[in-house]
């Protein structure tokens, strides 16, 4: 059964799929390093000529440091730490671009399994300002977060909490901005969390359109596929298994929603969703000619 599905799927993605006007392109994202640096969880403004992304590469200041390359004369240049402000000599991780690309949201932990926070840096003057904690309500000492990413206009911020009035192991939440103020954070309830991890969500450009990974019933092969809800009239939808066009055996985790609303990067160990075999974890940009 795991086989035919996978010939099925790769069939898709080798040749793209085109049926009733319907694109889908897959492509990997050609950042210069080696994969045993693992690039993990990019995100970028809405230009598209920045990337952002985790790695442990040699050079940085801490074991995980947030990194950036250019778009620059239709290649990505060499990646370059994004420097003191951002990263520090702990973890930094999971770093989330606003649309113009002018702040920075992202997460730092000494260790992964014991508590995280959520930090801020904004560019200013071609620098990136010190990260400072949101801290309380939204990031609580003793709690873990991920996945934290800014609405449009930035007065909404989504994350993912292992708090203890969720739903079980990992839930997402939401938290509004007032002024200098979060506010409580909210649980998006049952139709999206599960006692599963929910983490690590991408967020639509007009914030109606959540994707993120986890483990269920239907997931491909028992692996961790990509889900998607929508919102509409103030409510959101059970999420569903985005299927075999975008899912495989393998790890499909990190997602990122373009601002064109046609675009969906993520990370796979799924020999970028075309070989059909199991390899080295990188970056895939899969483009979806109806949009998410």
């Amino acid at each position: 059964m795991r086989n035919s599905l996978a010939a099925v799927m790769l069939g898709l993605f080798t040749a793209g799929l085109t049926a009733n006007s319907e694109s889908l392109t897959v492509s990997k994202v050609d950042l210069p390093v080696d994969p045993a640096d693992r690039p993990f969880c990019v995100s970028l403004p809405e230009d598209g000529k920045l990337i952002a992304f985790q790695s442990s590469r040699a050079g940085g200041y801490g074991e995980l440091d947030i990194w950036l390359a250019r778009f620059e004369n239709a290649r990505w240049s060499e990646p370059y730490n994004a420097g003191p402000g951002i990263n520090s000599d702990i973890n930094d991780v999971d770093a989330k671009f606003s649309p113009d690309g002018t702040t920075m949201v992202l997460i730092r932990s000494a260790d992964f399994r014991k508590s995280t926070q959520i930090y801020i840096s904004r560019l200013r003057n071609s620098q990136w300002t010190k990260a400072e904690p949101i801290g309380p309500p939204v990031s609580p000492p003793g709690t873990i977060e991920f996945g934290a990413v800014p609405s449009r206009d930035g007065k909404r911020l989504y994350f993912s909490s292992n708090r203890a009035v969720g739903h079980g192991g990992m839930d997402v939440y939401y938290s509004d901005r007032t002024g200098d103020k979060w506010s409580q954070p909210v649980n998006l309830g049952p139709v999206i969390n599960t006692k599963e991890n929910e983490v690590d969500l991408a967020l639509s450009r007009d914030g109606n359109t959540i994707i993120l990974p986890t483990k269920r019933a239907d997931s491909i092969a028992g692996s961790t596929d990509l889900y998607i809800a929508r919102r509409k009239n103030g409510r959101w939808s059970a999420i569903e298994n985005l299927g075999p066009r975008i899912n495989t055996p393998g790890t499909d985790t990190c997602p990122w929603l373009g601002h064109d609303g046609h675009t969906l990067y993520l990370n796979s160990d799924w020999e970028g969703l075309v070989q059909g075999k199991k390899g080295p974890l990188l970056v895939w940009k899969i483009h979806y000619s109806k949009g998410f």
